[in-house]
């Protein structure tokens, strides 16, 4: 009988194990170049889309040229098998990756709140000075200190605290954050809500951007990679 229950337990052990899924870390992916893993089995679901995104009446519609695009969605449970530089990716919002004519194109996904500041300072240590700097403004009342404190430690350089012309004391911060490197855009958006800092980041590589196949990024206005 303990034979019996020992051999059961092994083979469960094994089943589990086999069915476990590989983590993918987006940092890891390389971009402009095909996938070298098969998302089907990953994603929530799987969409295809034949053309590029055009405007038409105040919305858009898909205009098919050859383009052939492949759109990998990942939901709250499908997320947890995705990471970027190590971060976790919020289930709460999800994840999208893109291939484009057959080419890793796209992806668009929030860590976790509370590696936000890791994430930020993978970017910065990965990339450098940023090309290209938004920065914003938010009444400070609207933020807890560790919020704060988390801003300025991500960009020293462009955070500023101060009184408006209401009197009301402010944050300057960097909303949209983004950088180009080998024709791929990373742009990241933080978005300071009391006491967290979220953290969004849009991979999307030339090609995908200038032939307007990603919707969000199909209207080709100040094209980042000129």
């Amino acid at each position: 009988m303990k034979i019996k229950l020992l051999s059961s337990t092994l083979l469960l052990v094994m089943l589990i194990t086999a069915c476990k899924k590989e983590t993918i870390d987006i940092a890891q992916l390389t971009f402009n170049k095909p996938l070298d893993i098969d998302l089907n089995g990953y994603a929530s679901r799987v969409e295809n889309q034949n053309g590029h995104i055009e405007i038409s009446d105040g919305g858009f519609k898909t205009v098919d040229k050859g383009e052939k695009v492949v759109k990998y969605s990942f939901d709250e449970k499908e997320s947890t098998n995705l990471k970027f530089a190590g971060a976790a990716i919020n289930p709460s919002f999800g994840a999208v990756i893109t291939t484009y004519n057959n080419l890793l194109s796209f992806a668009t996904f929030t860590v976790s709140a509370d590696q936000t500041d890791s994430s930020v300072q993978y970017l910065k240590k990965t990339f450098g000075k940023p090309d290209s700097v938004a920065v914003n403004n938010i009444v400070a009342e609207a933020l807890s200190d560790k919020t704060k404190a988390m801003l300025k430690e991500s960009f020293p350089e462009y955070y500023k605290e101060y009184k408006n012309d209401f009197n009301s004391v402010v944050v300057d911060y960097p909303q949209v954050t983004s950088w180009v490197k080998n024709d791929v855009l990373y742009r990241l958006t933080l978005d300071p809500v009391n006491n967290s800092l979220n953290f969004k980041l849009d991979i999307i590589t030339k090609k995908a951007f200038e032939d307007a196949v990603i919707v969000g990024y199909h209207k080709n206005i100040d094209n980042p990679f000129k």
